[in-house]
């Protein structure tokens, strides 16, 4: 005994209808009983399966022209070179603005440096004195 499937709602009818059309071979295997069941009832479902049949004859019978218009082939090559062109000017834009960075970061460095004094660098001697005058080696170290 197979479980049968719940009846379709009109909604859901609606959703495979846009999705596979009216070829009801495309539909799923699990749901096309209860689609054709709910078409062959009538009313809205019907309806709206006419409306689609519609569509889909007017697509199947449209024809694209071979041929590509001169202007048209034109515009698409052109694409690739446009959008080389564009990478191009964002990595000068790039560069520049790494550059201007660094150079703010130097300058601004340069000119926030502290001035040395003389007392800092008679500081700075006199610490290193101090630290040379010390004898840190052990009697233990000695021979």
């Amino acid at each position: 005994m197979t479980p049968t499937a719940p009846p379709m709602t009109l909604a859901r009818f609606t959703e495979l209808l846009d999705a596979y059309g009216t070829r009801l071979a495309q539909w799923p295997d699990a749901e096309r009983d209860a689609a054709a069941a709910l078409r062959a009832a009538g009313g809205e479902a019907a309806r709206l399966f006419a409306e689609a049949e519609a569509l889909d004859g007017f697509l199947d019978r449209y024809e694209v022209d071979d041929e590509i218009s001169p202007r048209l082939r034109a515009r698409v090559l052109e694409v690739p070179a446009v959008a080389a062109r564009g990478k191009r000017r964002i990595g000068w834009r790039v560069a520049w603005a790494v550059a201007f960075s660094c150079l703010i970061g130097v300058v601004s460095g340069a000119l926030s440096a502290p001035e040395a004094s003389a007392d800092d660098e008679w500081t700075e001697l006199t610490e290193v004195s101090f630290y040379a005058d010390l004898d840190l080696s052990s009697e233990e170290d000695e021979p």
